[in-house]
């Protein structure tokens, strides 16, 4: 370690799947989360803290910085996945037809 590195703390980097679990674990979701959904608000959710191009690769997982995904969970409104790209269809409701 380098006088440079005293007193700078290495970030906690997750997987899609530990923010799952950890969501789940700290009462941070109403309902429980699977990885699929957390990338899911990742990739749809504007006010997600970590770009895509700050995503860090480590085989085949991604790996970010869980304090600002923390603090993101902790103050998000939305306890849900998020915006939808399509709206979901509800029960007895039908496709609307071609025009």
């Amino acid at each position: 370690m380098t006088a440079a590195d005293e007193g700078r703390s290495t970030p906690d980097m997750v997987t899609f799947t530990e923010i799952a679990k950890r969501l789940r674990d700290r009462g941070l979701v109403e309902k429980p989360i699977t990885r699929q959904g957390v990338r899911h608000i990742a990739e749809t959710d504007p006010e997600w803290p970590i770009p895509a191009d700050r995503w860090l690769k480590i085989g085949n997982a991604w790996a970010m910085d869980w304090a600002p995904i923390e603090a993101f969970f902790q103050s998000r409104d939305t306890k849900g996945r998020g915006p939808d790209a399509r709206p979901r269809k509800r029960a007895g409701e039908s496709s609307p037809s071609a025009e």
